[in-house]
Order: C-alpha cells, then sequence, then structure tokens
C-alpha cells in the first residue's frame, strides 16, 4: 500500500462550490420562463372558464333528459305518485331555462350557438306535450287497456245475463214447476252451464295471463283453447234446447235462444279483445312511448351531442393558442434536462477517478483477504474522504485477522470439551464420502450418546455433568486415532468418524471404548459409572448420503438401546422412517378416514354338537396399489401415528352391525373383536363401546374382547378397571393368545375373563409334540376348573379337531374350518352351516 504524504482537498467542497454555481443558473433561468408561461396561461383560463361553463349546461340538460326517461318509467309503474309528475315538469323547464342561458353565452374564441339551440327548445316543449299526453292515457284504466273496456263494459254484462238464465231455468226444475219428462234434462241443464263457466274461466285465465306478460305464443294457445270450450257450449245448447222441445216450460224456448245470441254476441268480443291483446295495442301508454317520446328523446340526445361537438371545436381553438407557449416550455425543458446530463457526467467522471477507483481498489483487497491472497496495491488518496477511509481499512484488517481466527474455531468446535462440532464433522464427512468415492474406500459412522446422562445432571448438577463430558471426550479421544474424528453434536451425544475401518475394526474399538468407560469417573470426590450406547452406519453398504449416515448410526443406537445391547449396527428392515413406510402410513390415515379398512370373519366352532356360535372379525387392508397389507403392519402403523384407537372403534362398529344383521336372520352367534394396549388405556373404552352396542341394537352378551396377556399385564391395574366395567355391561372378555405370555397365573382369578385362548403355535404340532399336547391339556384342565370357556385356534386339520375333542375343549377355530372371509361370504357360511 502507498502511503498517504500530504492532505488532499475535501470532495464535499469542491461539489458544493459547483452545485451552488450551476443551481443560481437554473434558478434565472426557470424564473424568466415561469413568467412567460404564466402570462399565457392566463389568456387563455378566461376561454376556458367559458367553456366549462356552456359543458355543464350542457351536462346538466343531458342529466334531466335522463331523469325525465328515469321518471316517465317510474310513473308508468306508479301513475298515482304525483311528485313524479312535478319532477318531470320542473326537469323539462330547468332544460328550457338551460338552453335559454346558452343562447346568451359569450366569451372569447366563442362559437355561436343559436342555430343548434333554438330547435332543441321547441323539442323540449313538444316532449312535455306528449308526456301530458301519456299521463292522461295512464290515470284511465280503460284508455290504457282498450281490451278491458271490452271485457268489463260488455262482456261481463253478457256473462252475468247468461248465467242468469241458466238460474231461472234451474229453479223452474228445482221448485217443481216443471216436471222434465225426460231424464236427461236436468244433468243436461247442469253440464251446459257447466260448459259457460268453463269458457268464462279460460277467458279470465287468458286476461290473467296477459297481464302477466306471457308471450304470444302461449296466449294464442289459451285462445284457440277458449274457442274450443265455446264450441263444446254450443253443441251442449243445442242438445239441451231440443229436450226442451218436448216438455212444457214457459220461458225455456226464450231463455236458450237469448243465450245462444248472448254467448254468440261474447265471443265476438272475446275476438275484438283477443285482435288488439295479440298485435301490440294492449296497451296505449306502451305505443305512445315507443312512437312519440323515445322518438323525441332520441331527437334531443343527438342535438345535445352536435353542440358539444361545436365546444369541442372552441376547446380545440384554445389548445392551438396554448400549444405555442407549451412548444417554448418543451425546448426550456430540454435544455434544462442537456445542462443536468452533463453536470451529471462531470460528477461521475469525478466521483470514478476521485472515489470509485479508491473504493475498487479497497474492494478488491477485501477480496483479496476474504479467499486469504496477497492483496493489491493502493494508490495514494485524492480526497480527504478517502483518506480516511484508508485509514480505517488498514485498522479494521487488522482486528478483523484476530477475530477471524478466534471465529473459525468457536464455528468448528465445542466450546465445553474442545472437540469438533456438528459443523466441523459434517465438513469432515463430505471429505470422507469424495475420499471414499474417488478411492471405492470404506468408512463407519458412530452415534453414541451416554445412558442415564439426565439422572447424573439431576443428581450432581449440571457442574459435574459438564465435568464427566469433558472427562468422556478425553478418555475415549485417547483410544482412537489421529485420523479419526471424535465430534460433540450436543447434550451427551457424540459422533465417531473411522475412516478406511471396516466393521470387524469397528467392534473392536467401540468394544475397546465401552469397556474403558466401565471404569468409574471421579467427579466432586465422587465416583460416577456411566453407561455408553453407540450405533453405527456403514459407507457405502447403508448410504452414500452424509445426512442420511448421520440419521442411521442415530437410528441404530437407539435400536441399541431398545435391546439393551452396547452397541448396534444400522439395519434397513427397523427403519420406521423409510420413504414406503411413510407413504403407507399416510395412505391408512386417509383409508381409516375414508373407511375402506374390513373387518373379515373367522367361524367358532363348538365341538360339542358342531355348530358355529361365535366368530372373530380380523381386520383386512385392501391396498389400491399394493394390494393386501398385513394386519400387524397395519397395526404397527397405527400405533406409531395414533389412530389405532380409533381404527378399533371402526372395526367394532362394523362387526358389531353385521352380528346384529346375522341376529336379524335368525343367526344369534356371537363377534370377537381384538383389543390393544392402547384401547385399555382410553378412560372412555366402556362407554364408547355400549354407544356401539346400543346404535346398533345388539344384546351386549353377543360382543366378545379378546386382549392379549401382555397387552393386559402392561398396566394391569387400568385393565382390571376398564375389564371389570365392561364385564359388569355383559360383555364377555378373551384372553388371546394364552400361553405366550409371562403373567403369573395368580392375577387370572382376579381378572373378568370368560374365555381362554389357546395360541396357535401349541395347537399346530399338538398331534407331533408331546410338550404340546401336555400344555394343551393343562390350559383346558386350568380353564374349566375356573368356570372359562377355552377355545383352541390354528387348528388346520381334521387330527387335530379329533385330539382336541378327546381333551375336551369347547371351541376351535383355524383354516380347517374356514379363511378369513368377508361379510358376503361369512353370511353364505352360516346358510349353508345350517343346512
Amino acid at each position: 500500500m502507498v502511503p498517504i504524504y500530504k492532505t488532499p482537498p475535501s470532495l464535499r467542497k469542491r461539489y458544493l462550490k459547483t452545485t451552488l454555481f450551476i443551481g443560481l443558473i437554473v434558478v434565472f433561468i426557470i424564473a424568466i420562463s415561469y413568467l412567460n408561461i404564466l402570462s399565457t396561461k392566463q389568456a387563455v383560463t378566461n376561454a376556458y372558464q367559458g367553456v366549462l361553463e356552456e359543458q355543464s349546461k350542457i351536462d346538466e340538460t343531458r342529466n334531466n333528459l335522463l331523469s325525465i326517461n328515469k321518471d316517465i318509467n317510474l310513473f308508468l309503474l306508479d301513475p298515482i305518485n304525483e311528485d313524479l309528475l312535478h319532477k318531470i315538469d320542473t326537469n323539462t323547464n330547468s332544460s328550457i331555462n338551460l338552453l335559454k342561458i346558452l343562447l346568451k353565452s359569450e366569451h372569447e374564441f366563442h362559437i355561436p350557438l343559436t342555430q343548434k339551440v333554438l330547435p332543441l327548445l321547441e323539442k323540449f316543449k313538444s316532449l312535455n306535450i306528449e308526456v301530458k299526453r301519456l299521463v292522461e292515457y295512464r290515470k284511465d284504466i280503460n284508455k290504457q287497456y282498450p281490451a278491458m273496456d271490452i271485457s268489463a263494459n260488455e262482456m261481463e254484462i253478457q256473462q252475468d245475463k247468461i248465467n242468469s238464465g241458466f238460474e231461472i231455468l234451474k229453479r223452474e226444475i228445482e221448485s217443481e214447476s216443471l216436471t222434465p219428462t225426460s231424464e236427461q234434462l236436468y244433468p243436461e241443464l247442469i253440464k251446459t252451464h257447466l260448459n259457460w263457466i268453463k269458457a268464462i274461466s279460460q277467458t279470465r285465465i287468458y286476461m290473467t295471463n296477459r297481464l302477466a306478460s306471457f308471450s304470444i305464443e302461449i296466449l294464442k294457445d289459451q285462445g284457440k283453447s277458449l274457442n274450443d270450450f265455446h264450441d263444446i257450449f254450443m253443441q251442449s245448447l243445442k242438445k239441451l234446447k231440443k229436450l226442451y222441445q218436448n216438455e212444457d216450460s214457459f220461458e225455456a224456448e226464450e231463455i236458450l235462444n237469448s243465450i245462444e245470441k248472448l254467448s254468440q254476441k261474447w265471443l265476438d268480443n272475446f275476438l275484438i279483445m283477443r285482435e288488439i291483446s295479440e298485435h301490440g295495442e294492449w296497451r296505449s301508454d306502451t305505443m305512445i312511448m315507443k312512437n312519440r317520446i323515445f322518438p323525441v328523446m332520441k331527437t334531443i340526445t343527438l342535438d345535445l351531442n352536435l353542440l358539444e361537438t361545436t365546444l369541442r371545436t372552441e376547446k380545440q381553438n384554445i389548445d392551438h393558442q396554448l400549444q405555442k407557449s407549451d412548444t417554448f416550455f418543451y425546448y426550456l425543458i430540454f435544455g434544462l434536462i442537456t445542462l443536468l446530463f452533463l453536470f451529471i457526467g462531470f460528477i461521475l467522471i469525478s466521483l470514478d477517478w476521485m472515489v470509485f477507483s479508491p473504493i475498487r481498489q479497497i474492494s478488491q483487497a477485501l477480496k483479496s483477504k476474504a479467499i486469504d491472497i496477497s492483496s493489491p496495491e493502493i494508490g495514494a488518496a485524492k480526497t480527504l474522504e478517502i483518506a480516511n477511509l484508508l485509514d480505517a481499512y488498514q485498522q479494521m484488517d487488522q482486528e478483523v485477522t484476530e477475530r477471524q481466527k478466534a471465529l473459525e474455531h468457536q464455528a468448528m468446535h465445542d466450546h465445553l470439551t474442545g472437540l469438533p462440532n456438528r459443523f466441523a464433522l459434517s465438513q469432515r464427512l463430505e471429505y470422507q464420502l469424495l475420499s471414499g468415492d474417488r478411492e471405492n474406500g470404506q468408512f463407519i459412522l458412530c452415534f453414541m450418546d451416554l445412558d442415564y446422562f439426565k439422572e447424573i445432571n439431576d443428581t450432581l448438577g449440571h457442574s459435574a455433568g459438564d465435568q464427566l463430558l469433558i472427562k468422556v471426550s478425553n478418555r475415549i479421544q485417547s483410544l482412537i486415532r489421529k485420523s479419526d474424528t471424535l465430534a460433540r453434536l450436543g447434550g451427551d451425544e457424540f459422533a465417531l468418524l473411522l475412516p478406511k475401518t471396516d466393521p470387524d475394526n469397528a467392534k473392536q474399538l467401540v468394544r475397546k471404548i465401552i469397556e474403558s468407560l466401565e471404569q468409574p469417573f471421579i467427579v466432586d470426590n465422587e465416583s460416577i459409572n456411566v453407561g455408553l450406547s453407540i450405533g453405527m452406519a456403514v459407507y457405502p453398504k447403508d448410504s452414500q448420503n452424509a445426512e442420511n449416515l448421520l440419521q442411521y448410526a442415530d437410528m441404530a443406537m437407539y435400536a441399541a438401546k431398545r435391546q439393551r445391547a452396547s452397541f448396534s449396527f444400522y439395519d434397513s428392515n427397523e427403519n420406521i422412517y423409510s420413504k414406503e413406510r411413510m407413504l403407507l402410513t399416510q395412505d391408512l390415515v386417509n383409508a381409516i378416514e375414508a373407511e375402506q379398512l374390513e373387518a373379515y370373519y373367522q367361524p367358532k366352532i363348538e365341538l360339542k354338537n358342531q355348530k358355529i356360535v361365535a366368530c372373530e372379525a380380523l381386520l383386512r387392508w385392501n391396498h389400491p396399489t399394493l394390494g393386501f397389507i398385513s394386519p400387524e403392519k397395519v397395526i404397527d402403523a397405527a400405533e406409531r401415528i395414533g389412530v389405532i384407537h380409533k381404527l378399533t372403534l371402526q372395526i367394532l362398529n362394523k362387526a358389531i352391525s353385521e352380528c346384529a344383521q346375522w341376529h336379524k336372520q335368525g343367526y344369534k352367534i356371537s363377534v370377537a373383536v381384538n383389543l390393544s394396549v392402547t384401547d385399555l388405556a382410553n378412560e372412555e373404552l366402556s362407554f364408547e363401546i355400549k354407544n356401539l352396542l346400543d346404535q346398533n341394537k345388539l344384546e351386549y352378551r353377543y360382543l366378545i374382547l379378546e386382549i392379549t396377556e401382555s397387552v393386559m399385564m402392561e398396566n394391569l391395574n387400568l385393565s382390571l378397571i376398564q375389564l371389570n366395567q365392561l364385564n359388569q355391561l355383559g360383555i364377555k372378555i378373551s384372553i388371546d393368545d394364552f400361553g405366550t405370555g409371562f403373567s403369573s397365573l395368580a392375577y387370572l382369578k382376579r381378572l373378568p375373563v370368560n374365555e381362554l385362548k389357546i395360541d396357535k403355535s401349541f395347537i399346530q404340532e399338538i398331534n407331533q409334540d408331546q410338550n404340546d399336547l401336555a400344555i394343551v391339556h393343562s390350559t383346558i384342565d386350568l380353564g374349566h376348573n375356573l368356570g372359562l370357556t377355552v377355545t383352541a385356534e390354528g387348528v388346520e386339520n381334521e387330527q387335530t379337531i379329533e385330539i382336541l375333542n378327546e381333551l375336551n375343549c369347547d371351541l376351535v377355530q383355524g383354516y380347517f374350518i374356514s379363511r378369513p372371509v368377508d361379510s358376503d361370504s361369512f353370511r353364505i357360511f352360516l346358510r349353508e352351516s345350517v343346512k
């Protein structure tokens, strides 16, 4: 770096003087230009004001016209609203006054408007006359609806006369003034009168539909239908007249002739009314709107548009005068922008020479420092500000170098033990992966966790725990090679990377480490024993990915803890986090939500009478792509994700519902369902099962709940509470897989059990293995002595059934009788067993 020998001038003062000089020039030019533009603007302002006032009068007139149109339409809907008529008059007069003001308008650049405004005045007056005509017709319903006038003033009178005639004829017979010689006379009279009433009703329907604005096609169909009714009436009338010829009636002939003439006139009036209704003359107010008012409004709108065109011409003349002033203003702006760009160019060139170039040199020096190469030479500073920056850079460079070394060590090492941390391990692991890939080599990654370290921390304190971690790390460090990497990952977790090591050598080393840690540690005068669990993953056998190797080693460590082993290698079969299992787990959740899991049923046969007395409901899942999934996998996945109880309730519901259906069909058998340890831990279990039984109306005694010994003994006190509640309801309890657990027989008499199910491992070879035979015999005797039913599962041949029969076993279950089948197949099995 070149030292600075003298203080250079300040860049700030240079730019301040230059900016002040140029600013004064710009202000002078802008002031002169502003005065020129101001005088030009004032000259046209008055002209614009005049045009705006004219435009506002036209806009008000147009708005008045729109209001008139709107109020006319509202008046048609509400003809008794006097306010609407008043508003129409007000808007019409307002428009006429506005047009008169336009006639008097005068201003600079004004174009005379007389020839365009006078016709508009006349048209508004004509519009006012037509509106009054519309009001007159709309308020008189007979003028508004010509057809209604015919209906009310002519047809109604004719209808009343005809009805009166029929009433006279009926009273003549009903009062026995006339005793008909023909039995058909009175019924025919009633029928003819009804036909007339139907014709009248059809007329009213026609008028109602016309008022409701139905389509003309519908009205034509209804009009034709009325003609048909009238023809039927006339035929009936003729028949009635013929019957009356043989009767001694005083008024019949005259009344019937009058009815015939009146009905014909009535039909003629209907045809006239129909002509009016179906050919556009139904409403006179509509005709006035269409033929008189709308044309006037249209011409007014066109004339207003012509007025606006004239105003636009006025505005163009004003704009032309203003354009000259604007052109001068544009030239001024262009000159100022040019001056601004020249000033900016000067600033940029000077900045590059005095500021940017030195800063680039300093930046390059910083980058060189970042990648640890020699820094380029920095030239002498040309300004005071850059000189101060160079001094600060030199001081910062020295301090950063010192801090970087300290931070690098902190970032890569554990602050307590001084061992490499997780980040450093990751870097070295990545290096080993590259090296192993290049050299086709092998290495081992160990994941280590101290056993019961939390208890030591809680008992002796965190300070003692920290000392123990340091001593453990030192002892392990003394046993490994220099090429090996021992890292602390956090808490009591360590990792050990063993390059170029095979599994056999790794086993020898971890055994030495475990043996070494078996020797007690002295911390604060206390002797502490600590255990170590180690999981190992092998490259490239287990994975070729750093993250997976660390995960697999961690899983192997937890496997070692579960197996009570000191160390364990990763086994892919125990990977509960594999992608396939994850997808299967998600599919299981979806299948439970959609109730896609099924219950299959395997019958239990009573040996004594060879009848089906019960069956066991077994879980089955037919995966859409993987086919049938084993129940063990389904249950394992359901327990891991916490949906096992929901699954149990779903299978219970299916089994109880199906059993209820069997009972309705006459098959009074029980159904058995398995429970898990999670189910027994649920305090609502007995309430939920009771609800399912009540909903399906199944007697409690027909449900059997099967629980394995291991499940029952996991929490015996809670199991006793739950089982007693279920037993009090009358639900039967069965111990499944009896003989495979390690429970004491002393507990058997305390449990509310109804059945023992001997595990199939003792049944399948009972005809070959004397030990199995003895165990089964003893179990059957034990069960009978305790008053329990004994069931043997796993029966696969007839010889086994014969032996079990001799041993007085109560029930048998197995493939020899039937494999588990779906509900439909089991119903068929039940029907065939009865035959």
